[in-house]
């Protein structure tokens, strides 16, 4: 686990960002990373502490996007009002689609959940009079000052990705996720101990998919656009990496692979084709050299720097 004192620094270079990125390219960057940190984070819940893989976490964060934006585009609905609805929204949908899929299991799940993706991302693409379509949902609204310009949006997703780690964190300290790592590790035993394999699973998703709809609406109404490209498969891949490469099963682990995989995608912003090649390439050396990701052998490092060398013994 990181030190209280990594944190708490963590923390204060997060509030004091904006001093100095201003409303420049560098806040629109964490603005960026604070989103799909709360992607990560809700991803996590399902891979890390419930043993699920999930290829369709960007369909329920279109979900969200697209409930947002129709009903603030459409309907003139306030983005206040439109944030919960898109949560909402991505959980109902996520209940509907969790129920018959849990009762598939290993890689037949794994299935459903491509299978469910493609299907979000037919609906993006075709229901024009709706999402827009190919051409996308234009014109959704930011909130009202102070959120409207990128340092105050800057504030506003930080506070969601707070929000998100905090929902999450609270979760694995609980019984019930006590439950869901005991069913994670052996779902068997956990049955056998009364845990409901079913009635769990689908918790995780929907709290995990619900979450995701939250940071479909910041998205969408941070970009003041929606199109079908930002909520398609390469964006699913790209949070099923983020997740492994921090470590999956660690509170802090997903957000450092969404800043290391974030740093990646700038550094090879001219190699756009090559995107799913790379991290495909990315998560091979994962599963081979760092299957942990990269947070537990770094606290296990800075573990034995703060515990000095060891004398040798006689």
């Amino acid at each position: 686990m990181i030190g209280r004192a990594v944190v708490v620094v963590a923390a204060a270079a997060a509030l004091a960002f904006p001093l100095f990125g201003g409303e420049g390219y560098f806040t629109h960057i964490a603005i960026i990373v604070c989103i799909f940190s709360i992607l990560a984070s809700s991803l996590n819940l399902l891979m890390g502490y419930t043993g699920l893989v999930s290829i369709a976490h960007a369909a329920f964060f279109g979900v969200g996007g697209y409930t947002s934006g129709i009903l603030a585009v459409k309907l003139g609905v306030p983005f206040w009002l439109a944030l919960p609805a898109a949560a909402g929204v991505a959980a109902v949908v996520a209940l509907g689609a969790g129920l018959p899929s849990f009762r598939t299991r290993g890689v037949y799940y794994i299935i459903v959940t491509v299978a469910l993706q493609l299907i979000a991302s037919e609906v993006f693409d075709n229901w024009d009079r709706m999402t827009g379509g190919g051409l996308g949902l234009k014109g959704i609204p930011r909130p009202g000052p102070p959120f409207a310009t990128k340092v105050g949006y800057y504030y506003l997703a930080l506070a969601g990705a707070v929000l998100a780690q905090l929902t999450v964190a609270r979760i694995v300290r609980s019984p019930i996720g006590l439950a869901l790592m005991a069913m994670r590790d052996n779902e068997t035993k956990a049955l056998m101990l009364g845990a409901s394999p079913l009635r769990f699973k689908v918790f995780a998703f929907v709290t995990a998919s619900a979450l995701a709809g939250l940071a479909g609406s910041l998205y969408v109404h941070y970009l003041e656009f929606a199109h079908p490209e930002f909520f398609n498969f390469a964006v699913s891949v790209d949070l099923f990496v983020a997740v492994m490469l921090g470590g999956a099963g660690t509170l802090w682990g997903p957000i450092i692979g969404v800043v290391i995989l974030e740093a990646m995608r700038e550094i090879l912003h001219g190699l756009v084709a090559l995107r799913l090649l790379i991290f495909g390439v990315l998560l091979i050396v994962l599963i081979l050299f760092l299957p942990e990701g990269v947070l537990p052998p770094l606290t296990r490092w800075m573990r034995r720097r703060r515990r000095g060398p060891t004398a040798p013994t006689a």
